[in-house]
This record gives structure tokens, C-alpha cells and sequence, in this order.
């Protein structure tokens, strides 16, 4: 009997000690798998704190919010080539809509991080002062959107917006339905030229070529009690006829195509769309977009990165860049 127990005392202290040692064992391989987990996340960390101060250049993008949609496909066609120059990328659009704060602002902010350079995109006519580094030297500056001849600009890009009326025009000429009319989805311009020259060649070529087409425009606002969203779903519903509508925006194509798809007249309404991002090309691959005129921005954020390092390496730019426009339709799109 004593002999038993002092066996089963002996095997008691082998257990115990093979259990601890498992554990030991379990807690060294736990914090080996931490260290290496440890170093891996250092590397990575370091390597992108490398890449990020190798860049030599840093260049802002900036734009009201009301653009952001535009200004991000900008930039992403700037980050296409900027390691070509050596140079960082960054989006900066100020605060949210309902606070929207000053373009002289955006152009201060660039004028903090002392850029090298700066794309902006200007929405109206307000007088505005070129962004200076920290030895008051003004920074290189290229604008997109709206030309500002006061501005101390190197360069332009844009669009012919005459040109862009009159393909327009075309474009609702082939399109127009039985109904004869046309819904112009607008927003509030203020005193945009360049919207105010495409509209006047659109609405000129349509009265004079073909006079039976009605022009309605359509102003897309928020009211009290309704959302844009809800306020054009409203307003479209009541329409008589509706065939074709013509949002002369990014925003408003998307807002349109929602609508359209929200009243159940896909395939119905045909929509003659403005945009080159990823919501709008998404609209058009499903068809509820007809056609989609696309200023292609990826490609004006390419050509205002060659312009700022032409101007930064050699010391001279062109001053003024077109912008390329294209025209999807289905039957080109295979559907």
C-alpha cells in the first residue's frame, strides 16, 4: 500500500512537471510568434515612413467639397505618375459641405505645408491670391474647372466649353424621343462662365437646328423639408412625357440615375450623362445611363503633373492644356 502511493506521489510530480513545462513551452512560442508578428510590423511601418520622406515633392490638391468627387479622380490620375517624379500626392477639400469654407482658405492651407506645388480647382470668380511658400515665394500653381485670367496661374486645363455644348447638343438630338423634351438637370452655378458658354451653345444649336425639341431645365436644390434626393425623385415624377434627361454634372448624373432607378423607369428614360468616376461608369455599365459624356480627369491630373515638373525642372509650362473629352454609348460598350 505505501508502496503504491508512493508510486502514484512520483507519477503526480511527472504529470505536474510536464504540464508546466508545456506551458513554458507554449509561452516561448507564443512570444516568439509576437516578436516575429513585432519585427514584421516594424518593417512594413518603416518601410513606408522610408518611401514617404524619400518623396522629394509634395503636391496639394484642393478644391471645394462640393468637387470632391472630381478633384479625388484628379488626383488619383496624379498618383499614376508620381513616382515618376518623386513626389506625394494629397487630396484637401476643407470641410464638409454644410461648412464649406473659402477657396482663399485651401490656397492659405497650401501656403502652411509650404507645397511644391498645387492643382486647383476653381468653381467661381472669387478674387484669390496665389498660395506662397515659407520664403513668400509663390508656389507653382495649375487650375482646372474655371479660368480665372487675374490669377497667377502657370497653367489651365480644361475643357473647350463650347465644344462641349455643342457635342451636347448632338448628343440630345440623337436621343430625343416622341415627346419632343428635354429635362436639363442644373445646378447653382453663380457666375460660372465656362457653364454659361456650353449652355448658351447647347440651347443655341437645338433652337436653331431643331426647334420642335422643348428645353426644360431643372435646378437641383435641397428644401426645407426635402433631401436633393427626394426633391428631383418629386420633380421628375411629375414630368408628363418624360424621355430623356440631361444632368450636366457628375453629382446630378448619379442623383438622376437613382431617381430613375427608384421610380422603375430604367430602360424607360434614357439619361444623358456627365462624369468620369466610378459611380457614374458603374450607372452606365448597368444601362440605366444611356450615354455619358466623360471629361477624363484621371488624364488632367497626369498633364497638371507634367506641367508643375516642367515648370519645377526647366522653369517654363504650357498655359494652357485641353482636357479630353469622350462620348460612351451602348452599342460602342457591346451591351
Amino acid at each position: 500500500m505505501i508502496q503504491w502511493k508512493a508510486m502514484l506521489h512520483f507519477n503526480s510530480k511527472i504529470l505536474n512537471t510536464l504540464v508546466k513545462s508545456l506551458l513554458i513551452a507554449i509561452i516561448l512560442i507564443f512570444a516568439v510568434f509576437l516578436g516575429i508578428q513585432f519585427l514584421s510590423l516594424k518593417s512594413v511601418v518603416n518601410s513606408q515612413e522610408s518611401q514617404a520622406s524619400s518623396r522629394g515633392y509634395n503636391i496639394l490638391v484642393v478644391g471645394k467639397s462640393d468637387n470632391g468627387t472630381y478633384l479625388n479622380q484628379v488626383a488619383k490620375g496624379a498618383m499614376d505618375v508620381s513616382e515618376n517624379y518623386n513626389a506625394a500626392v494629397e487630396v484637401y477639400t476643407g470641410k464638409s459641405k454644410a461648412q464649406e469654407i473659402p477657396m482663399q482658405s485651401l490656397f492659405d492651407y497650401a501656403s502652411y505645408l509650404s507645397a511644391d506645388g498645387v492643382i486647383a480647382y476653381i468653381s467661381g470668380n472669387e478674387p484669390l491670391q496665389v498660395p506662397v511658400n515659407r520664403n513668400g515665394t509663390p508656389i507653382p500653381l495649375i487650375t482646372i474647372g474655371n479660368y480665372l485670367p487675374n490669377l497667377q496661374q502657370l497653367s489651365f486645363i480644361g475643357v473647350n466649353f463650347s465644344e462641349l455644348g455643342k457635342i451636347t447638343a448632338n448628343e440630345i438630338i440623337s436621343l430625343i424621343g416622341k415627346s419632343k423634351k428635354v429635362i436639363i438637370l442644373t445646378s447653382a452655378q453663380g457666375n460660372n462662365s465656362s457653364y454659361s458658354t456650353m449652355m448658351n451653345t447647347l440651347i443655341n444649336i437645338i433652337s436653331n437646328e431643331h426647334p420642335e425639341i422643348i428645353i426644360k431645365t431643372i435646378t437641383v436644390i435641397s428644401e426645407t423639408n426635402f433631401s436633393k434626393e427626394d426633391y428631383l425623385r418629386q420633380r421628375l415624377a411629375s414630368e408628363e412625357g418624360l424621355e430623356l434627361v440631361v444632368p450636366l454634372s457628375e453629382e446630378n448624373t448619379i442623383l438622376a440615375a437613382q431617381s430613375v432607378r427608384d421610380l422603375n423607369l430604367s430602360g424607360k428614360v434614357k439619361i444623358l450623362g456627365f462624369g468620369d468616376s466610378d459611380d457614374c461608369h458603374s450607372y452606365f455599365e448597368k444601362n440605366i445611363v444611356t450615354e455619358l459624356i466623360s471629361v477624363k480627369t484621371r488624364n488632367i491630373g497626369q498633364k497638371a503633373m507634367e506641367e508643375l515638373f516642367e515648370y519645377i525642372n526647366n522653369g517654363y509650362a504650357n498655359s494652357y492644356v485641353s482636357a479630353e473629352i469622350e462620348v460612351l454609348r451602348q452599342e460602342a460598350s457591346g451591351s
